[in-house]
């Protein structure tokens, strides 16, 4: 991944990530969404994952994320695009399905304290993310396939978000889910954009960045990991979001890329 980052680097007016080097992360094509022409925040539709499926793609972004961790224990990861618009809600919400579907439990945080894309796009009830930590309570988990998936709706304001996100009760309110569930996962907000997501990844084991194939550029992702690798954050990997198969579907078949 360092070898990656380093070529976006050298790279300052590279074209869209699309074209540049492979990430080591990249999951399947996804479905469309509509996305206006400047980028911004957006709440994915609602297509959940069935109970009980596991896509091949996330299966094996488990796997790349255990391995790009090392000896590291990964339980808590923040999830965040760069400048917005690359599906990031989407991308977490399905791989925290896909988990709990294959018997874990996982406990899914709506961390973007401003437009709150996760808890919309789910209609997500029950206490939120400030209430859970002044509180100091644990959210009620609910089944999902062979396992368990438990939603944390954002709260609905905030007066001094960065206060909130680097509080010592928030830190010890993550420390102690980290230690309930098998993983836990954070959606935050660009990187780029606002601070959220850098000072939530501080209490966290890492960071999965989310680009979208010939939207994000490479700069972007470079500053995103610069900017978070100033905080002491590990940057384990990156998502390339809507992939496009340039082999014509008849032909797939002879060439075993279905």
């Amino acid at each position: 991944m360092s070898a990656y980052f380093e070529s976006l680097n050298r790279r300052v007016s590279t074209p869209p990530a699309a074209t540049a080097v492979a990430p080591a992360i990249v999951p399947a094509p996804t479905p469309d969404v509509d996305i206006a022409a400047k980028p911004r925040r957006i709440v994915a539709p609602v297509q959940r994952l069935t109970p009980g499926a596991v896509p091949h793609a996330y299966a094996m972004l488990r796997e790349r994320l255990m391995v790009a961790a090392g000896d590291k224990a990964v339980k808590s990861l923040v999830f965040a695009g760069c400048d917005g618009s690359e599906g990031c809600t989407k991308i977490v919400r399905e791989f925290a399905e896909s988990l709990a579907s294959a018997g874990l439990n996982v406990l899914l945080v709506d961390a973007d304290l401003r437009s709150a894309g996760l808890t919309t796009s789910l209609a997500a009830r029950g206490a939120d993310l400030a209430e859970l930590v002044r509180t100091k309570e644990m959210p009620q988990a609910t089944a999902w396939g062979r396992g368990r998936l438990t939603v944390v709706p954002s709260p609905g304001s905030v007066s001094d978000k960065e206060t909130f996100l680097r509080s010592p009760e928030f830190a010890l309110w993550l420390d102690k889910q980290r230690a309930a569930f098998d993983y836990t996962f954070l959606d935050a907000p660009p990187i780029l954009r606002h601070a959220d997501g850098t000072l939530a990844s501080v209490f966290c084991d890492g960071v999965v960045l989310v680009a979208r194939a010939g939207v994000t550029r490479g700069y972007a992702l470079a500053r995103a990991r610069q900017q978070l690798e100033r905080a002491g954050t590990t940057v384990l990997g990156v998502v390339l979001n809507q992939v496009r198969n340039p082999v014509p579907l008849f032909l797939r078949r002879y060439l075993g890329t279905e």
